[in-house]
Protein backbone atom coordinates (compact mmCIF):
# COMPACT_ATOMS: atom_id res chain seq x y z
CA UNK A 1 0.00 0.00 0.00
CA UNK A 2 1.02 3.67 -1.28
CA UNK A 3 1.80 5.44 2.37
CA UNK A 4 1.50 8.87 0.97
CA UNK A 5 -1.75 9.21 0.36
CA UNK A 6 -2.00 8.02 4.02
CA UNK A 7 0.50 10.40 4.81
CA UNK A 8 -1.82 13.23 3.41
CA UNK A 9 -4.54 12.33 5.22
CA UNK A 10 -3.43 12.84 8.16
CA UNK A 11 -1.41 16.05 7.89
CA UNK A 12 -4.92 17.34 6.34
CA UNK A 13 -6.49 16.02 9.68
CA UNK A 14 -4.10 17.44 11.61
CA UNK A 15 -4.37 21.33 9.80
CA UNK A 16 -7.94 20.52 10.98
CA UNK A 17 -7.24 20.11 14.15
CA UNK A 18 -4.14 22.67 15.38
CA UNK A 19 -5.86 25.71 13.68
CA UNK A 20 -9.43 24.80 13.05
CA UNK A 21 -11.59 27.43 11.00
CA UNK A 22 -14.12 29.19 13.13
CA UNK A 23 -17.00 26.89 11.36
CA UNK A 24 -15.30 24.13 13.27
CA UNK A 25 -15.22 26.57 16.28
CA UNK A 26 -19.01 27.24 16.17
CA UNK A 27 -20.04 23.70 15.27
CA UNK A 28 -20.47 22.51 18.98
CA UNK A 29 -22.46 25.36 19.91
CA UNK A 30 -24.44 25.03 16.81
CA UNK A 31 -25.07 21.63 17.25
CA UNK A 32 -26.08 21.82 20.89
CA UNK A 33 -28.78 24.77 19.78
CA UNK A 34 -29.74 22.80 17.63
CA UNK A 35 -30.53 19.70 19.97
CA UNK A 36 -31.81 22.57 22.45
CA UNK A 37 -34.17 23.32 20.04
CA UNK A 38 -35.37 19.92 19.57
CA UNK A 39 -35.39 19.13 22.86
CA UNK A 40 -38.06 21.96 23.69
CA UNK A 41 -40.15 20.49 20.70
CA UNK A 42 -40.17 16.85 21.90
CA UNK A 43 -40.80 17.55 25.33
CA UNK A 44 -43.64 20.11 25.61
CA UNK A 45 -43.63 19.62 29.69
CA UNK A 46 -40.45 22.25 28.97
CA UNK A 47 -41.51 25.93 30.06
CA UNK A 48 -41.78 28.29 27.58
CA UNK A 49 -41.59 31.66 28.91
CA UNK A 50 -40.99 33.71 25.90
CA UNK A 51 -41.11 32.44 22.73
CA UNK A 52 -40.14 35.14 20.48
CA UNK A 53 -37.01 35.26 23.11
CA UNK A 54 -35.71 31.40 22.69
CA UNK A 55 -37.05 32.23 18.72
CA UNK A 56 -34.47 35.30 18.34
CA UNK A 57 -31.55 33.28 20.58
CA UNK A 58 -31.64 30.91 17.85
CA UNK A 59 -31.62 33.03 15.20
CA UNK A 60 -28.78 34.88 16.42
CA UNK A 61 -26.80 31.51 16.89
CA UNK A 62 -27.62 30.48 13.19
CA UNK A 63 -26.70 33.92 12.35
CA UNK A 64 -22.95 33.72 14.08
CA UNK A 65 -23.12 30.11 12.31
CA UNK A 66 -23.57 31.42 9.09
CA UNK A 67 -21.09 34.15 9.89
CA UNK A 68 -18.37 31.72 11.04
CA UNK A 69 -18.57 29.50 7.35
CA UNK A 70 -18.86 32.88 5.19
CA UNK A 71 -15.02 33.31 7.38
CA UNK A 72 -14.09 30.01 7.13
CA UNK A 73 -14.58 30.09 3.31
CA UNK A 74 -12.53 33.18 3.50
CA UNK A 75 -9.93 31.49 5.15
CA UNK A 76 -10.48 34.44 8.14
CA UNK A 77 -9.04 32.03 11.06
CA UNK A 78 -7.93 34.93 13.52
CA UNK A 79 -8.74 38.38 14.68
CA UNK A 80 -11.49 39.69 15.98
CA UNK A 81 -13.58 39.83 13.45
CA UNK A 82 -13.80 36.00 14.51
CA UNK A 83 -14.48 36.64 18.24
CA UNK A 84 -17.30 38.14 17.58
CA UNK A 85 -18.95 34.69 16.62
CA UNK A 86 -18.67 33.66 20.31
CA UNK A 87 -19.72 37.18 21.71
CA UNK A 88 -22.96 36.79 18.93
CA UNK A 89 -23.46 33.00 20.49
CA UNK A 90 -23.91 34.46 24.19
CA UNK A 91 -25.94 37.07 23.78
CA UNK A 92 -28.22 34.38 21.36
CA UNK A 93 -27.81 31.57 24.15
CA UNK A 94 -28.95 34.27 26.78
CA UNK A 95 -31.81 34.92 24.57
CA UNK A 96 -32.53 31.49 24.48
CA UNK A 97 -32.19 31.01 28.14
CA UNK A 98 -34.39 34.20 28.89
CA UNK A 99 -37.13 32.19 26.35
CA UNK A 100 -36.87 28.93 28.07
CA UNK A 101 -37.60 29.26 31.68
CA UNK A 102 -35.40 32.51 32.60
CA UNK A 103 -33.46 31.28 35.64
CA UNK A 104 -34.41 27.78 35.85
CA UNK A 105 -33.77 27.11 32.19
CA UNK A 106 -32.07 23.69 31.55
CA UNK A 107 -29.87 24.84 28.78
CA UNK A 108 -27.88 27.61 31.21
CA UNK A 109 -24.69 25.31 30.87
CA UNK A 110 -24.61 26.24 26.58
CA UNK A 111 -23.64 29.32 27.03
CA UNK A 112 -20.08 27.16 28.40
CA UNK A 113 -19.63 26.39 24.88
CA UNK A 114 -18.53 29.88 23.07
CA UNK A 115 -17.11 31.03 26.97
CA UNK A 116 -14.28 28.57 26.04
CA UNK A 117 -14.01 29.47 22.84
CA UNK A 118 -13.39 33.35 24.07
CA UNK A 119 -11.32 32.56 26.72
CA UNK A 120 -8.84 30.22 24.98
CA UNK A 121 -8.12 33.21 22.74
CA UNK A 122 -4.72 34.93 23.89
CA UNK A 123 -5.09 37.83 26.08
CA UNK A 124 -6.33 38.40 30.34
CA UNK A 125 -8.63 40.95 28.73
CA UNK A 126 -11.21 38.08 26.82
CA UNK A 127 -11.34 36.77 30.74
CA UNK A 128 -12.96 39.83 31.61
CA UNK A 129 -15.15 40.15 28.26
CA UNK A 130 -16.85 36.69 28.87
CA UNK A 131 -17.55 38.44 32.52
CA UNK A 132 -19.43 41.28 31.46
CA UNK A 133 -21.09 39.07 28.32
CA UNK A 134 -22.13 36.12 30.68
CA UNK A 135 -23.20 38.50 33.35
CA UNK A 136 -25.65 40.27 30.22
CA UNK A 137 -27.32 36.95 29.25
CA UNK A 138 -27.53 35.72 32.36
CA UNK A 139 -28.89 38.87 33.72
CA UNK A 140 -31.38 39.27 30.69
CA UNK A 141 -34.60 37.79 32.76
CA UNK A 142 -34.10 39.99 35.18
CA UNK A 143 -34.10 43.22 33.02
CA UNK A 144 -37.73 42.43 31.90
CA UNK A 145 -39.29 40.82 35.45
CA UNK A 146 -37.06 41.72 38.28
CA UNK A 147 -36.07 38.88 41.61
CA UNK A 148 -38.19 39.52 44.59
CA UNK A 149 -35.42 37.95 46.48
CA UNK A 150 -31.93 38.90 46.94
CA UNK A 151 -31.31 35.37 46.37
CA UNK A 152 -32.67 35.13 43.11
CA UNK A 153 -30.45 38.13 42.52
CA UNK A 154 -27.43 36.14 44.06
CA UNK A 155 -27.85 33.40 41.94
CA UNK A 156 -27.48 35.83 38.62
CA UNK A 157 -24.55 36.98 39.89
CA UNK A 158 -22.39 33.88 40.99
CA UNK A 159 -22.98 32.49 37.47
CA UNK A 160 -21.02 34.96 35.64
CA UNK A 161 -18.62 34.81 39.09
CA UNK A 162 -18.26 30.89 37.79
CA UNK A 163 -17.73 31.09 34.12
CA UNK A 164 -15.66 34.10 34.36
CA UNK A 165 -13.70 31.81 36.59
CA UNK A 166 -13.59 29.31 34.53
CA UNK A 167 -12.48 31.28 31.20
CA UNK A 168 -9.28 32.89 33.81
CA UNK A 169 -8.39 28.97 34.13
CA UNK A 170 -8.99 27.90 30.31
CA UNK A 171 -7.17 31.73 29.71
CA UNK A 172 -3.96 30.24 31.57
CA UNK A 173 -4.53 26.77 30.38
CA UNK A 174 -4.08 28.05 26.85
CA UNK A 175 -1.54 30.47 27.45
CA UNK A 176 0.78 28.17 28.56
CA UNK A 177 -0.17 25.27 26.01
CA UNK A 178 0.40 28.45 23.28
CA UNK A 179 3.69 29.02 25.27
CA UNK A 180 4.37 24.84 24.85
CA UNK A 181 3.64 24.93 21.24
CA UNK A 182 6.00 27.84 20.54
CA UNK A 183 8.84 25.94 22.39
CA UNK A 184 7.70 22.57 20.80
CA UNK A 185 7.74 24.61 17.30
CA UNK A 186 11.25 26.21 18.04
CA UNK A 187 12.96 22.51 18.84
CA UNK A 188 11.32 21.02 15.78
CA UNK A 189 12.35 24.14 13.88
CA UNK A 190 16.05 23.94 15.70
CA UNK A 191 15.54 20.06 14.88
CA UNK A 192 14.72 20.36 11.36
CA UNK A 193 17.90 22.97 10.77
CA UNK A 194 20.29 20.29 12.44
CA UNK A 195 19.23 17.68 10.46
CA UNK A 196 19.75 19.90 7.31
CA UNK A 197 22.67 20.82 8.36
CA UNK A 198 23.21 16.50 9.33
CA UNK A 199 22.03 16.02 5.91
CA UNK A 200 24.41 18.61 4.54
CA UNK A 201 27.27 17.47 6.14
CA UNK A 202 26.64 13.87 5.22
CA UNK A 203 26.25 15.10 1.75
CA UNK A 204 29.46 16.75 1.81
CA UNK A 205 30.97 13.64 3.36
CA UNK A 206 29.52 11.17 0.60
CA UNK A 207 31.33 13.95 -1.76
CA UNK A 208 34.53 13.56 0.16
CA UNK A 209 34.50 9.89 0.02
CA UNK A 210 33.87 10.12 -3.50
CA UNK A 211 36.79 12.13 -4.03
CA UNK A 212 39.19 10.21 -1.61
CA UNK A 213 38.33 6.70 -3.61
CA UNK A 214 39.04 8.65 -6.66
CA UNK A 215 42.27 9.91 -5.95
CA UNK A 216 43.23 6.55 -4.45
CA UNK A 217 42.03 4.89 -7.16
CA UNK A 218 44.24 7.55 -9.66
CA UNK A 219 47.07 6.74 -6.68
CA UNK A 220 46.91 3.26 -7.58
CA UNK A 221 47.62 3.36 -10.91
CA UNK A 222 50.25 5.98 -10.92
CA UNK A 223 51.98 3.88 -8.29
CA UNK A 224 51.30 0.74 -10.34
CA UNK A 225 52.68 2.83 -13.45
CA UNK A 226 55.92 3.36 -12.13
CA UNK A 227 57.99 0.66 -13.38
CA UNK A 228 61.31 2.81 -14.19
CA UNK A 229 61.98 3.91 -11.29
CA UNK A 230 61.96 1.77 -8.22
CA UNK A 231 60.35 3.88 -5.21
CA UNK A 232 60.36 2.84 -1.79
CA UNK A 233 58.83 4.20 1.35
CA UNK A 234 60.63 2.72 4.71
CA UNK A 235 59.99 3.72 8.69
CA UNK A 236 62.46 5.46 10.89
CA UNK A 237 63.96 2.11 11.67
CA UNK A 238 64.51 1.78 8.11
CA UNK A 239 62.17 -1.31 7.23
CA UNK A 240 60.40 -1.44 4.28
CA UNK A 241 56.34 -0.15 3.98
CA UNK A 242 55.89 0.19 0.55
CA UNK A 243 57.39 -1.13 -2.54
CA UNK A 244 56.17 -0.29 -5.85
CA UNK A 245 56.20 -2.79 -9.64
CA UNK A 246 59.68 -0.51 -10.52
CA UNK A 247 61.24 -1.97 -6.85
CA UNK A 248 60.13 -5.30 -8.14
CA UNK A 249 61.69 -4.91 -11.32
CA UNK A 250 64.96 -3.16 -9.75
CA UNK A 251 66.01 -4.82 -6.99
CA UNK A 252 64.32 -8.30 -7.17
CA UNK A 253 61.99 -8.27 -4.47
CA UNK A 254 58.38 -9.18 -4.34
CA UNK A 255 56.11 -6.85 -2.36
CA UNK A 256 55.20 -9.93 0.06
CA UNK A 257 58.64 -10.33 0.38
CA UNK A 258 59.60 -6.68 0.45
CA UNK A 259 57.39 -5.59 3.57
CA UNK A 260 58.93 -8.81 5.44
CA UNK A 261 61.18 -7.24 7.95
CA UNK A 262 63.16 -6.24 5.24
CA UNK A 263 65.60 -3.16 6.22
CA UNK A 264 66.40 -1.01 3.09
CA UNK A 265 70.36 -0.77 4.00
CA UNK A 266 70.22 -4.24 2.41
CA UNK A 267 70.69 -3.24 -0.81
CA UNK A 268 73.52 -0.54 -0.09
CA UNK A 269 77.39 -1.85 0.87
CA UNK A 270 78.87 0.11 3.01
CA UNK A 271 80.60 2.23 1.16
CA UNK A 272 77.54 3.19 -1.15
CA UNK A 273 76.21 4.74 2.64
CA UNK A 274 79.34 6.54 3.48
CA UNK A 275 79.14 8.19 -0.19
CA UNK A 276 75.45 9.01 -0.11
CA UNK A 277 76.49 10.54 3.33
CA UNK A 278 79.34 12.21 2.23
CA UNK A 279 80.87 14.84 4.93
CA UNK A 280 78.37 14.86 6.86
CA UNK A 281 79.28 13.75 10.31
CA UNK A 282 78.32 10.43 11.18
CA UNK A 283 75.63 9.92 13.83
CA UNK A 284 75.73 7.46 16.38
CA UNK A 285 74.55 4.32 15.76
CA UNK A 286 70.72 3.11 17.76
CA UNK A 287 70.09 0.12 19.04
CA UNK A 288 68.53 -1.45 15.76
CA UNK A 289 70.11 1.16 13.01
CA UNK A 290 73.31 0.82 11.50
CA UNK A 291 75.78 4.43 12.13
CA UNK A 292 75.87 4.62 8.47
CA UNK A 293 71.79 4.18 7.61
CA UNK A 294 71.45 6.79 10.82
CA UNK A 295 74.02 8.89 9.65
CA UNK A 296 72.30 9.21 6.16
CA UNK A 297 68.36 9.70 7.17
CA UNK A 298 69.88 12.45 9.52
CA UNK A 299 71.84 14.19 6.39
CA UNK A 300 68.02 13.79 4.76
CA UNK A 301 66.30 15.34 7.56
CA UNK A 302 68.52 18.34 7.88
CA UNK A 303 68.95 18.71 4.30
CA UNK A 304 64.98 17.68 3.34
CA UNK A 305 66.70 15.65 0.56
CA UNK A 306 69.91 13.87 -0.68
CA UNK A 307 70.95 12.50 -4.11
CA UNK A 308 73.51 11.03 -4.91
CA UNK A 309 75.02 8.11 -7.61
CA UNK A 310 75.66 4.74 -6.07
CA UNK A 311 76.20 1.29 -6.65
CA UNK A 312 72.83 -0.70 -5.34
CA UNK A 313 73.37 -4.19 -4.80
CA UNK A 314 69.92 -6.69 -6.08
CA UNK A 315 68.31 -9.33 -4.03
CA UNK A 316 70.49 -11.93 -6.61
CA UNK A 317 73.64 -9.91 -5.84
CA UNK A 318 73.82 -8.30 -9.14
CA UNK A 319 75.81 -4.60 -8.80
CA UNK A 320 73.62 -1.88 -10.46
CA UNK A 321 74.45 1.52 -10.89
CA UNK A 322 71.19 3.94 -9.69
CA UNK A 323 70.66 7.37 -9.44
CA UNK A 324 69.39 7.53 -5.41
CA UNK A 325 67.24 10.28 -3.89
CA UNK A 326 66.24 10.25 -0.42
CA UNK A 327 63.58 12.65 1.31
CA UNK A 328 62.04 12.71 4.63
CA UNK A 329 58.11 11.57 4.06
CA UNK A 330 56.08 13.45 6.89
CA UNK A 331 52.70 13.19 8.33
CA UNK A 332 50.24 15.56 8.70
CA UNK A 333 50.75 17.28 11.54
CA UNK A 334 54.76 17.97 9.91
CA UNK A 335 56.45 15.02 11.96
CA UNK A 336 58.42 12.74 10.18
CA UNK A 337 57.14 9.49 10.02
CA UNK A 338 59.90 8.07 7.81
CA UNK A 339 61.91 7.98 4.54
CA UNK A 340 61.23 8.04 0.52
CA UNK A 341 63.74 6.67 -1.62
CA UNK A 342 64.26 6.87 -4.86
CA UNK A 343 66.43 4.80 -7.57
CA UNK A 344 67.16 5.35 -11.49
CA UNK A 345 68.61 2.35 -12.82
CA UNK A 346 71.67 4.32 -14.65
CA UNK A 347 73.09 1.35 -16.32
CA UNK A 348 72.28 2.41 -19.78
CA UNK A 349 73.30 5.98 -18.94
CA UNK A 350 76.38 5.08 -17.41
CA UNK A 351 77.56 2.61 -20.36
CA UNK A 352 76.40 4.98 -23.12
CA UNK A 353 78.82 7.35 -21.29
CA UNK A 354 82.09 4.68 -21.61
CA UNK A 355 80.91 4.33 -25.41
CA UNK A 356 80.75 8.03 -25.75
CA UNK A 357 84.15 8.55 -23.80
CA UNK A 358 85.44 5.49 -25.88
CA UNK A 359 84.48 7.04 -28.88
CA UNK A 360 85.93 10.38 -28.53
CA UNK A 361 88.99 8.80 -27.38
CA UNK A 362 88.97 6.99 -30.71
CA UNK A 363 88.40 9.54 -32.86
CA UNK A 364 90.77 11.84 -31.12
CA UNK A 365 93.73 9.41 -31.73
CA UNK A 366 92.67 8.58 -35.05
CA UNK A 367 91.99 12.95 -36.55
CA UNK A 368 95.94 13.44 -33.75
CA UNK A 369 97.83 11.70 -36.33
CA UNK A 370 97.01 12.90 -39.39
CA UNK A 371 96.96 16.12 -38.22
CA UNK A 372 100.52 15.83 -36.59
CA UNK A 373 101.26 14.76 -40.34
CA UNK A 374 99.72 17.28 -42.03
CA UNK A 375 101.45 19.93 -39.74
CA UNK A 376 104.94 18.95 -40.50
CA UNK A 377 104.90 18.30 -43.69
CA UNK A 378 103.33 21.95 -44.24
CA UNK A 379 106.51 23.04 -41.63
CA UNK A 380 108.97 21.00 -44.45
CA UNK A 381 106.95 22.57 -47.58
CA UNK A 382 107.48 25.97 -45.82
CA UNK A 383 111.30 25.59 -45.06
CA UNK A 384 112.35 23.68 -48.48
CA UNK A 385 115.43 25.76 -49.48
CA UNK A 386 114.86 23.65 -53.00
CA UNK A 387 111.29 24.81 -53.68
CA UNK A 388 111.09 28.26 -52.12
CA UNK A 389 107.11 29.22 -51.66
CA UNK A 390 105.92 32.60 -53.62
CA UNK A 391 104.19 34.81 -51.31
CA UNK A 392 100.50 33.83 -52.44
CA UNK A 393 101.51 30.10 -51.55
CA UNK A 394 103.45 30.99 -48.19
CA UNK A 395 99.42 32.53 -47.14
CA UNK A 396 97.40 29.27 -48.35
CA UNK A 397 100.06 27.49 -46.00
CA UNK A 398 99.73 29.83 -43.11
CA UNK A 399 95.87 29.42 -43.43
CA UNK A 400 96.03 25.89 -43.66
CA UNK A 401 98.36 25.86 -40.79
CA UNK A 402 96.18 27.61 -38.57
CA UNK A 403 93.46 25.67 -39.10
CA UNK A 404 95.24 22.26 -38.60
CA UNK A 405 96.51 23.89 -35.20
CA UNK A 406 92.86 24.68 -34.36
CA UNK A 407 92.01 21.39 -35.21
CA UNK A 408 95.04 19.59 -33.16
CA UNK A 409 93.67 21.75 -30.17
CA UNK A 410 90.32 20.68 -30.52
CA UNK A 411 91.40 17.11 -30.20
CA UNK A 412 93.34 17.77 -27.50
CA UNK A 413 91.14 18.78 -25.77
CA UNK A 414 88.20 16.06 -26.59
CA UNK A 415 91.92 13.61 -25.41
CA UNK A 416 92.05 15.42 -22.03
CA UNK A 417 88.05 15.04 -21.29
CA UNK A 418 88.07 11.56 -22.19
CA UNK A 419 91.02 11.25 -19.81
CA UNK A 420 89.03 13.18 -17.31
CA UNK A 421 86.38 10.46 -17.15
CA UNK A 422 88.41 7.32 -17.76
CA UNK A 423 89.76 8.66 -14.67
CA UNK A 424 93.38 8.70 -16.07
CA UNK A 425 94.16 12.25 -15.44
CA UNK A 426 98.03 13.02 -14.56
CA UNK A 427 99.01 16.25 -13.22
CA UNK A 428 102.75 16.43 -12.45
CA UNK A 429 103.21 18.66 -9.29
CA UNK A 430 105.63 21.18 -7.83
CA UNK A 431 105.94 24.15 -5.68
CA UNK A 432 105.09 27.10 -8.04
CA UNK A 433 104.28 30.79 -7.54
CA UNK A 434 100.68 31.63 -8.69
CA UNK A 435 102.03 35.20 -9.31
CA UNK A 436 104.14 34.54 -12.09
CA UNK A 437 101.54 32.14 -13.54
CA UNK A 438 99.48 35.05 -13.47
CA UNK A 439 101.39 37.57 -15.00
CA UNK A 440 102.61 34.85 -17.61
CA UNK A 441 99.46 33.87 -18.67
CA UNK A 442 98.43 37.42 -19.32
CA UNK A 443 101.72 38.33 -21.11
CA UNK A 444 101.05 35.59 -23.44
CA UNK A 445 97.22 36.40 -24.28
CA UNK A 446 98.12 40.29 -24.83
CA UNK A 447 98.30 40.02 -28.44
CA UNK A 448 94.90 38.69 -28.72
CA UNK A 449 93.40 41.29 -25.95
CA UNK A 450 95.16 44.03 -28.18
CA UNK A 451 93.53 42.56 -31.39
CA UNK A 452 90.14 42.70 -30.03
CA UNK A 453 90.53 46.35 -28.19
CA UNK A 454 90.27 45.27 -25.15
CA UNK A 455 92.26 46.31 -21.70
CA UNK A 456 94.27 42.72 -19.95
CA UNK A 457 95.11 43.60 -16.41
CA UNK A 458 96.92 41.35 -14.21
CA UNK A 459 96.47 42.40 -10.38
CA UNK A 460 99.33 40.04 -8.30
CA UNK A 461 101.41 41.11 -4.48
CA UNK A 462 104.80 41.65 -5.07
CA UNK A 463 105.50 38.87 -3.13
CA UNK A 464 105.04 35.35 -4.73
CA UNK A 465 102.26 32.81 -4.02
CA UNK A 466 103.85 29.48 -3.26
CA UNK A 467 101.23 26.57 -3.85
CA UNK A 468 101.88 23.06 -5.02
CA UNK A 469 100.44 22.62 -8.01
CA UNK A 470 100.91 21.42 -11.71
CA UNK A 471 102.47 24.81 -13.54
CA UNK A 472 101.19 23.17 -17.21
CA UNK A 473 97.52 22.68 -15.93
CA UNK A 474 97.25 25.47 -13.90
CA UNK A 475 98.18 28.28 -16.85
CA UNK A 476 96.06 25.74 -19.28
CA UNK A 477 92.64 26.61 -17.06
CA UNK A 478 94.27 29.98 -16.69
CA UNK A 479 94.61 30.89 -20.73
CA UNK A 480 91.14 29.34 -20.85
CA UNK A 481 89.48 31.76 -18.95
CA UNK A 482 91.61 34.56 -20.05
CA UNK A 483 90.54 33.49 -23.58
CA UNK A 484 86.71 33.40 -22.94
CA UNK A 485 86.88 36.94 -21.21
CA UNK A 486 88.68 38.28 -24.25
CA UNK A 487 86.23 37.00 -26.55
CA UNK A 488 83.03 38.09 -24.40
CA UNK A 489 84.07 41.63 -23.82
CA UNK A 490 83.69 44.00 -26.41
CA UNK A 491 85.88 46.57 -27.39
CA UNK A 492 87.01 48.61 -25.00
CA UNK A 493 86.19 46.64 -22.12
CA UNK A 494 88.81 45.41 -19.62
CA UNK A 495 89.68 42.03 -18.41
CA UNK A 496 91.45 41.40 -15.20
CA UNK A 497 93.28 38.34 -13.91
CA UNK A 498 94.05 38.07 -10.17
CA UNK A 499 95.75 36.39 -7.24
CA UNK A 500 94.91 36.77 -3.63
CA UNK A 501 95.14 34.34 -0.56
CA UNK A 502 91.87 33.37 0.91
CA UNK A 503 90.81 30.76 3.70
CA UNK A 504 94.42 28.89 3.87
CA UNK A 505 93.99 28.75 -0.11
CA UNK A 506 94.42 31.04 -2.87
CA UNK A 507 92.13 32.03 -5.29
CA UNK A 508 92.66 32.81 -8.66
CA UNK A 509 89.81 35.14 -10.35
CA UNK A 510 89.41 36.64 -13.96
CA UNK A 511 87.02 39.24 -14.21
CA UNK A 512 85.47 41.09 -17.40
CA UNK A 513 83.05 43.72 -18.67
CA UNK A 514 81.26 41.53 -21.39
CA UNK A 515 78.43 40.29 -22.11
CA UNK A 516 77.58 38.54 -19.24
CA UNK A 517 75.51 35.06 -18.83
CA UNK A 518 72.14 34.55 -18.28
CA UNK A 519 71.25 33.47 -14.48
CA UNK A 520 69.21 30.59 -15.80
CA UNK A 521 72.06 28.78 -17.57
CA UNK A 522 74.92 29.47 -15.22
CA UNK A 523 74.15 25.86 -13.85
CA UNK A 524 75.06 24.16 -17.08
CA UNK A 525 78.10 26.36 -17.72
CA UNK A 526 80.49 23.54 -16.80
CA UNK A 527 78.95 20.91 -19.32
CA UNK A 528 80.74 19.94 -22.03
CA UNK A 529 79.78 21.31 -24.96
CA UNK A 530 77.06 24.06 -23.68
CA UNK A 531 77.07 27.32 -25.11
CA UNK A 532 75.73 29.89 -23.31
CA UNK A 533 73.00 32.19 -25.39
CA UNK A 534 75.16 35.17 -25.35
CA UNK A 535 77.59 33.36 -27.07
CA UNK A 536 75.56 31.90 -29.95
CA UNK A 537 73.59 35.46 -29.86
CA UNK A 538 76.48 37.13 -30.66
CA UNK A 539 78.52 34.34 -32.82
CA UNK A 540 81.27 33.93 -30.59
CA UNK A 541 83.76 31.27 -31.58
CA UNK A 542 84.02 28.39 -29.70
CA UNK A 543 82.58 24.57 -29.12
CA UNK A 544 82.42 24.90 -24.96
CA UNK A 545 84.79 22.61 -23.72
CA UNK A 546 86.90 25.31 -21.95
CA UNK A 547 85.13 25.76 -19.02
CA UNK A 548 84.76 21.75 -18.36
CA UNK A 549 88.38 21.32 -18.96
CA UNK A 550 89.33 24.29 -16.38
CA UNK A 551 87.19 22.52 -13.60
CA UNK A 552 88.59 19.24 -13.92
CA UNK A 553 91.69 21.30 -13.55
CA UNK A 554 90.58 23.13 -10.44
CA UNK A 555 88.86 19.69 -8.98
CA UNK A 556 91.98 17.48 -9.15
CA UNK A 557 94.28 19.88 -7.43
CA UNK A 558 91.44 19.37 -4.82
CA UNK A 559 89.84 22.53 -5.32
CA UNK A 560 87.04 24.44 -6.32
CA UNK A 561 85.59 26.67 -8.44
CA UNK A 562 82.32 29.36 -8.66
CA UNK A 563 81.11 31.96 -11.37
CA UNK A 564 79.35 35.33 -10.81
CA UNK A 565 77.49 36.90 -13.64
CA UNK A 566 75.10 39.65 -14.41
CA UNK A 567 73.73 39.67 -18.29
CA UNK A 568 75.09 42.59 -19.85
CA UNK A 569 77.51 43.78 -17.14
CA UNK A 570 80.12 40.99 -16.83
CA UNK A 571 81.23 37.63 -15.27
CA UNK A 572 84.15 36.76 -12.89
CA UNK A 573 85.27 32.75 -12.88
CA UNK A 574 86.81 32.33 -9.17
CA UNK A 575 88.96 28.78 -9.23
CA UNK A 576 90.16 28.02 -5.55
CA UNK A 577 93.64 25.98 -4.80
CA UNK A 578 94.50 24.91 -1.69
CA UNK A 579 98.52 25.56 -0.78
CA UNK A 580 99.37 22.14 -0.13
CA UNK A 581 97.92 18.83 -1.83
CA UNK A 582 95.61 16.92 -0.39
CA UNK A 583 96.85 13.46 1.19
CA UNK A 584 94.07 11.75 0.01
CA UNK A 585 93.10 10.85 -3.71
CA UNK A 586 90.55 13.23 -5.39
CA UNK A 587 88.29 12.04 -7.92
CA UNK A 588 87.31 14.31 -10.84
CA UNK A 589 83.72 14.25 -11.93
CA UNK A 590 82.63 15.86 -14.83
CA UNK A 591 79.45 16.73 -16.11
CA UNK A 592 78.65 14.53 -19.06
CA UNK A 593 75.71 14.97 -21.49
Amino acid sequence: MNATPLRRAENSWYGIFDNPSPLIKQAPTAIAAALAALFTWLYPELPFSDFNAALAGLLLVLFATVHAGILSARRVYDGWIVLVIPMIDIIGLGLFRAGTGGPTSVFTSLVLLPVVWIAAAPGIRYVFAVGALTSFALLMPYITEPPSSSVEWLRGVVGPLVFSALAAVVNELSRQQRLRVRQAELLVAERTSALGENVMVLERLQEKEREYRQLLDSFQSLWASITVQAVVAVDLTGRITEWNPGAVRLLGLTVQEAQDDVRVDRFFTVSALSQLVGDAPCAAAGADLPSGLKALFARAEAERSVEGDVDVTTAGGTVVPARVTISPRRGATGETQGYLLVLTDETRAVEVARMKDEFVGMISHELRTPLSAIIGFLDLLRNDPGQPLSEEQEEFVGIIERNAQRLLTLVGDLLFTAQVESGRFPLDRSEIDLAEIVRTAVTSSGPHAQREGVELVAETPPTPVRVVADPGRIGQALDNLLSNAIKFTPSGGRVTAAVRPRDGGVELAVRDTGLGIPEDEQGMLFTRFFRASTATRNAVPGVGLGLTITRAIVLAHGGSMDVTSKEGVGTEFRMYLPTTPRTEAVQVVTSTV
